[in-house]
């Protein structure tokens, strides 16, 4: 009897989750052996998506200044119309469900569905119906325009359409590429300013609020700290007639004010206001972009990076020369302390791709050419030891041990100094690195860098003495043949 009751209980309960499917699932999945494909398009033809909800209309198009929200004028979001146009331009089914449906409302497909037309450059269009998903919820049904049948395609081919408005909006607010720059200006809390402007291809200058050549990748660092920037919040729109009170956030006047000036565009400025209160996250503030009416909430951490000393900024990398564009390499070592035999003059040339020795044009053997180009034109500075001394002969600038001159293809020349041993620096294993005093001639800042150049500068001295003495070797050799020739002549 316990055994007929449990057997009983079964069957019930199959028969129940039987009847909830069918109710739940109105028409069975018939899955294709070969999936239709529902559409085909390049993804670049696209230029409007219009998504009719049932509670408001959503547009975006492609217009000059890039995808926008029709109705507002909003800049759309990027990663969604990529999103709508990669889930969209080669839409396969997974299975077909019903044709002619008779209750379209039971898949989501009469007055709740989302109607998307997509407009292409040619002016032709593709539209579908977007309804519920299927009660695996693996799935959402869709009907294609014209047409009668059903199907079902992949979640995230549809789901998004139902995201709010403010999903759409581009959050990269400030948003541009940091190569188009020319100047970058910052009004910090506590009065301080930064002003950086390019001067050449890849050389900025700090103007404020000291003069000095700035780090190109620090200025890059900065601006594109701007341009990351993401909304954490769309805080509020204010009033177009500029009623709005900005001083409830900080933004009149702002707590900092950054400006970014382009060759092509009109300037960027963007306006950081006060922190946001909220008890879970003090790391955000406020901010308006030039006069547009919306408040952004962001993180602020790029303040800190802009509040750096100074000399953070500095160019480290002070030859200002790429190595790749090196065509001629002039050096000139004077005797030291550690290798007092070790001295001499070397001319190499970059020609055909092949590096030369200056005096006979023969192929340099081996990386050292390469090495010092790359080593003299990327000497970097550990310390920053003055802007302007009163005199070279203490740091040995004044008869410098090694003298090394690049001659790029166009013809700029860059000279390095590297004078006496200066102050070492060990590492974490207590490693010690040597350092020498450095400058470019005609410059006044005088360097510490590290013994890098100094070491194949006599690696190539080495090698041109090995060369040059192979080369007396053979000469002396060829005179002492043509001798014996001469000998040999006289006595027939």
């Amino acid at each position: 009897m316990k055994a007929f009751r449990s057997t009983f209980l079964l069957a019930v309960l199959v028969f129940v989750v039987w009847g909830l499917v069918r109710v739940f699932d109105p028409a069975p999945e018939v899955l294709d052996e070969t999936p239709p494909r529902l559409f085909v398009f390049e993804k670049q033809d696209v230029v409007r998506v219009q998504v009719e909800r049932p509670e408001d209309i959503l547009v975006l198009a492609e217009t000059d200044r890039g995808w926008i929200l029709e109705s507002t004028g909003f800049l759309a979001s990027k990663s969604m119309v990529n999103r709508v146009k990669h889930q969209l331009h080669d839409l396969t089914a997974r299975a077909t469900v019903v044709e002619n449906p008779d209750e379209a409302a039971l898949y989501g497909l009469a007055q709740q569905g989302v109607r998307v037309t997509l407009t292409f450059r040619d002016a032709s269009t593709l539209q579908f119906l977007a309804g519920d998903p299927n009660p695996s919820s693996v799935s959402y049904y869709i009907r294609p325009i014209p047409g009668d049948t059903v199907y079902t395609v992949k979640k995230s081919a549809m789901d998004y359409y139902a995201l709010t408005l403010d999903e759409f909006r581009e959050r990269r607010f400030a948003s541009f590429d940091s190569k188009d720059a020319d100047v970058l200006v910052a009004s910090l809390p506590g009065g301080q300013s930064l002003k950086f402007q390019r001067v050449g291809e890849r050389l900025w200058e700090m103007l404020e609020p000291v003069a000095m050549y700035a780090s190109r990748d620090e200025v890059r660092s900065l601006l594109g700290r701007i341009a990351a920037l993401k909304v954490r919040e769309f805080v509020v729109e204010m009033p177009a007639d500029g009623s709005g009170d900005l001083g409830q956030y900080g933004l009149a006047p702002p707590r900092a004010r950054f400006e970014v000036r382009f060759g092509a565009r009109e300037p960027l400025v963007l306006r950081m206001g006060d922190p946001v209160s909220d008890a879970e996250d003090e790391t955000h503030s406020y901010f308006q972009l030039g006069e547009e009416p919306t408040i952004y909430s962001a993180k602020q951490g790029l303040l800190e990076d802009y509040q750096q000393d100074a000399s953070e900024f500095r160019l480290r990398r002070f030859m200002r020369v790429d190595h790749s564009e090196v065509a001629f390499v002039d050096l000139d070592l004077q005797p030291g302390p550690d290798d007092e035999d070790l001295s001499g003059q070397v001319s190499l040339r970059y020609m055909g791709d092949v590096w030369q020795w200056g005096e006979d044009g023969r192929p340099v053997p081996g990386s050292t050419p390469e090495r010092v180009a790359m080593r003299t034109a990327g000497v970097k500075a550990e310390d920053f030891l003055a802007d302007s001394p009163a005199s070279l002969a203490p740091d040995g600038l004044d008869t410098p041990r090694a003298r090394v001159t690049l001659t790029t293809e166009e013809g700029t020349k860059r000279t390095l100094l590297l004078g006496s041993q200066g102050e070492s620096r060990f590492t974490h294993e207590d490693r010690e690195i040597e350092r020498y005093h450095a400058m470019v001639e005609g410059e006044a800042p005088v360097y510490l860098v590290d013994r890098g150049v100094l070491s194949v500068v006599k690696d190539a001295v080495r090698e041109h003495g090995r060369k040059s003495d192979k080369d007396d070797d053979k000469a002396e050799r060829r005179e002492k043949m043509e001798a014996e020739l001469g000998n040999k002549e006289g006595e027939g």
